[in-house]
């Protein structure tokens, strides 16, 4: 025991009293520190200092029931397997560009520049105006990637009219950069930037305001969301893998383990070559991967959320829009796959949709959802929470 705190190899041991695992749940999954993440990235972020019986449970409880997180989440289109890029030695010797475009404007800005370094897949979020040509991009490169981390030896850019600007290849040119081109009409082939797109816009739309005119406030804490989180590829945080260590979401009596600065090259090189091993391997899966479909059915009376892309929706920008309405009772099985739902009078569609469009709710009955409001005519108002609904 410490300072009062009962700790379980070397994290804090919160007891069943009151709100306190509730209260942590929500920090560490629905404030905009966390970002709404997945099952395993809550519970990483959660279990980093703190422990009780039964957390894993909890977390996935949480994660699965939560509302705003199954609004939001994006459907998985099916997609040409990504292919698989060279694996770099060390950190922003290879960085991937890409651009969020034509969200609501914010001010002079209505595109959102990622950049994102292929070894530690740390992401840089730059809100830009969609107007950006050439030598405006070459100074926000030169400010946040040059400035501190030097030059890169490649590059993989989508090929959009910015990036394929005369100048800008020559620039690359100069400096001895070889523009990598993704494939053309398939950005998903980049498979470095094109994953950070849906992060974004996933915390973006669980957080912006709902006239979607505030959403660059929360780059900042979307970026370190992304960063504090640990990347498949990896197995560790982009922040860790970039700079030996792990920040601090919430103050606790935790010693925070930052190298001391003898041991921090030989701490660092160790951890490289931990990260291209595990880079190596993520290339491998991702060359035999296949996709594998669970068939999908539901009984009349359960719940459905309906997919909006067949609804017309007032909305400034789809991209930060629910991705699901409802949920929906389930009135009718038309067939094995059409299903009739319950829908407000407010709705003016057809009522029978196809099984792709519909999905499973997921609920928690200690957690009450706030009912939606369907707009008057072309669909459901949309929602966007802002971080003083979490709790916060």
């Amino acid at each position: 025991m410490e300072a009062g705190l009962l700790f379980y190899q070397g994290r804090i041991l919160v007891p069943d009293v009151g709100t306190l695992r509730k209260d942590l749940l929500q920090i560490f999954h629905d404030s905009p520190l966390a970002g709404h993440p997945g099952r395993q990235r809550t519970l990483e972020l959660l279990s980093w200092a703190y422990y009780w019986p039964g957390i894993r449970a909890d977390v996935y409880i949480h994660v699965d029931s939560c509302k705003t997180c199954q609004q939001i989440k994006l459907p998985k289109p099916k997609l040409i397997p990504a292919q698989p890029l060279e694996v770099p030695s060390r950190p922003w010797q290879h960085i991937s560009y890409n651009f969020i475009a034509d969200l609501p404007k914010d001010g002079p800005h209505e595109n959102v520049l990622m950049i994102v370094d292929s070894f530690t897949k740390y992401g840089l979020m730059i809100a830009c105006s969609k107007k950006t040509k050439a030598p405006k991009l070459v100074e926000i490169f030169l400010q946040h990637v040059w400035l501190s981390f030097g030059m890169p030896e490649k590059t993989v850019l989508d090929r959009g009219t910015v990036f394929n600007n005369k100048f800008l290849k020559a620039l690359y040119q100069r400096l001895g950069i070889d523009p990598h081109f993704s494939s053309a009409y398939h950005p998903q082939s980049d498979g470095q930037t094109e994953q950070l797109n849906p992060t974004l816009e996933h915390f973006l739309g669980a957080y912006a305001s709902v006239n979607q005119n505030d959403w660059v406030k929360w780059l900042p804490m979307a970026q370190f969301a992304y960063n504090n989180a640990v990347h498949s590829s990896t197995g560790k945080s982009p922040f860790k893998a970039l700079y030996g260590w792990e920040p601090a979401l919430t103050p606790s009596n935790i010693p925070v383990n930052v190298p001391e600065a003898e041991d921090l090259a030989n701490t660092m090189e160790k951890q490289w070559q931990e990260i291209a091993s595990a880079l190596r391997q993520s290339k491998d899966r991702m060359t035999r991967g296949k996709n594998t479909e669970i068939p999908l059915s539901f009984e009349v009376g359960e719940e459905a959320w309906l997919d909006t892309q067949n609804v017309n929706l007032k909305t400034k920008s789809s991209k930060l829009m629910d991705q699901r309405l409802g949920p929906f009772k389930v009135t009718e099985k038309i067939s094995e796959t059409a299903y009739r739902l319950e829908l407000p009078v407010t709705m003016r569609i057809h009522d029978v949709f196809y099984i792709g469009l519909l999905s499973k709710v997921k609920k928690d009955e200690a957690r009450k959802w706030e009912k939606s409001t369907p707009s008057s005519h072309c669909g459901q108002r949309r929602r966007i929470y802002s971080g003083r609904n979490h709790g916060l």
